[in-house]
């Protein structure tokens, strides 16, 4: 998994100064969306707060609680089933399976009969990614995962930060995509504050174009480092000790909830 990361931070890089593409339609297993994405109008929905009535996902660990808001207007399709899984309990007690220290940690799936884990019984039950413009993988994000390019099933990765990827990368990167004549000042302008957020809040970068973002940790993001932290075997990625996913739980977004719970807090 460390390496699909690499992967596609190699790919995003080679994609420095290509023509923006129509469609984002998966082709092949070195697809990435970002070469079809149109930079000049973009919005980083996942820097704002939740609205009241927005769907949310409560994630119930033996480490804590965080919640996340889902972004059905965005990837409706893996949403919904998200949304199916969850609340049919197919996500309850389920164990944190990988963890890639202190970057992101992946749940979800089951192990079949082969002892093979996996997130479906067939390849019927994949589905396609929905990629946008709008959502990145940046610190707290919910993203898909399935070892099929272009597709992803009932498993899911919690993003924290790689830190592997230095700022002065990230500068590198800017730089060689901002430099093409292609590309018109607004969108060297919004890839230049892109850039300039995953610096900011963190987040695993080199995951951008080649998955589903479908949600955001708008609370408990401590809670998602604690379970990136845990240690785990430096080949497998399975974590040396065992952490439960107990639940989760879909509901609606309400500012007076959260404003009563931070009150009680303080």
């Amino acid at each position: 998994m460390k390496h699909r990361i690499l992967a596609a931070f190699t790919a995003a890089a080679a994609l420095a100064g290509t023509l923006i593409l129509p469609g984002c339609t998966f082709t092949s297993s070195n697809y990435n969306a970002m070469q079809d994405y149109d930079f000049s109008s973009i919005e980083l929905i996942q820097l704002e707060s939740p609205q009241d009535g927005d769907t949310i996902a409560i994630f119930d660990t033996d480490l804590g609680e965080f919640r996340a808001v889902l972004y059905d207007e965005y990837c409706p399709n893996t949403v919904a089933k998200f949304i199916e899984r969850a609340e049919a309990g197919q996500y309850n007690d389920l164990p944190v399976y990988a963890v890639v220290q202190d970057t992101y940690f992946l749940t979800g799936g089951h192990e079949n009969d082969k002892g093979v884990y996996t997130g479906r019984n067939d390849d019927t039950e994949a589905l396609e990614h929905e990629y946008n413009v709008n959502l990145w993988p940046f610190r707290g994000a919910l993203i898909t995962y399935s070892e099929l390019p272009g597709y992803s099933d009932a498993r899911y990765i919690v993003c924290n930060t790689d830190h592997t990827m230095t700022h002065e990368q990230i500068d590198e990167l800017k730089d060689s995509m901002m430099s093409s004549d292609k590309r018109t000042d607004v969108e060297k302008a919004n890839l230049n504050n892109l850039f300039d957020k995953f610096i900011e809040v963190g987040g695993v970068f080199g995951m951008s174009g080649s998955v589903t973002v479908f949600g955001q940790t708008y609370e408990g993001l401590d809670v998602v480092e604690k379970i990136s932290s845990i240690q785990s075997d430096e080949k497998t990625y399975r974590p040396l000790d065992t952490v439960m996913v107990k639940s989760v739980t879909i509901s609606t977004y309400d500012s007076s909830e959260a404003e009563t719970a931070g009150t009680e807090e303080q």
